[in-house]
């Protein structure tokens, strides 16, 4: 997923990205903004994609930088919001060696360290953390990998409600174009569309955080209908529900 990847898909971003505001049904992202957002303090859009979070952020804070790796989201980001004029936009490779964003006092980082290899992560982090000032916040929401498992269960079980053998359950579904099964599951590392994505265990990002210099004030699951798993799941496919996690940090 580098830099040409998201060029392309800027033109097709509304269709082909899952979009967490859209779905955050609980609000729970605005919520945070709310509280933590500050008239005489800057914000980060960390892989702001093609904007969606800018008009909340830009009404809580004195000015937001817009931050992508791809310039043609970057465009139609800023074309979609012409009245918001303390939004300010640049292209970065934070996962490049080096890469460096300037003081903020709050970062939002969605579903963007997600990438399967390990030191593109590590960089990306490094940087996000980096440029927080101290008593700075992050925002970050990640796929949660125990998600993951819970909609494999989900899938076994409706296979076996519909009537299919143990063996052939396991085998079956949507997660069966694999061809070579999941070699990457212990790192975390899951095909959604024939994508590998880094998916993440709670435990597992309280440590990367505190790594970081960074303090795990509040976590929540951000709650998706099982319509974002399965084009059609059946009524009985209920609470619990798949989730990314949600983690508000404070830099010491």
């Amino acid at each position: 997923m580098n830099r040409a990847y998201w060029n392309r898909m800027a033109g097709r971003y509304e269709d082909e990205i899952f979009s967490v505001l859209a779905h955050d049904r609980a609000g729970l992202i605005a919520g945070i903004v709310r509280r933590y957002g500050k008239k005489n303090q800057t914000a980060t859009d960390v892989g702001c994609g093609i904007g969606y979070f800018l008009p909340l952020l830009a009404r809580h804070f004195r000015s937001v930088l817009a931050v992508d790796l791809s310039s043609r989201c970057l465009a139609k980001a800023q074309a979609a919001h012409p009245r918001l004029a303390n939004v300010a936009y640049r292209a970065v490779d934070l996962a490049k060696p080096g890469a460096r964003l300037p003081p903020a006092d709050f970062a939002l980082c969605v579903n963007v360290a997600i990438a399967p290899s390990l030191a593109h992560r590590n960089r990306l982090l490094d940087a996000t953390c980096r440029h927080l000032r101290r008593g700075g916040h992050l925002v970050l929401v990640v796929p949660a990998l125990e998600s993951s498992f819970l909609a494999d269960f989900r899938l076994i079980e409706w296979n076996l409600r519909d009537g299919m053998q143990p063996d052939r359950a396991v085998r079956g579904g949507f997660r069966a174009y694999r061809p070579t099964g999941n070699p990457r599951a212990h790192e975390g590392v899951v095909r959604i569309d024939r994508v590998e994505t880094k998916h993440f265990l709670k435990e597992e990002l309280e440590i990367l955080l505190a790594n970081r210099g960074l303090r795990t004030l509040q976590v929540e699951k951000i709650e998706y209908p099982w319509t974002s798993e399965f084009a059609r799941p059946p009524r009985w496919m209920q609470a619990p529900f798949p989730w990314d996690w949600l983690f508000v940090a404070q830099k010491a």
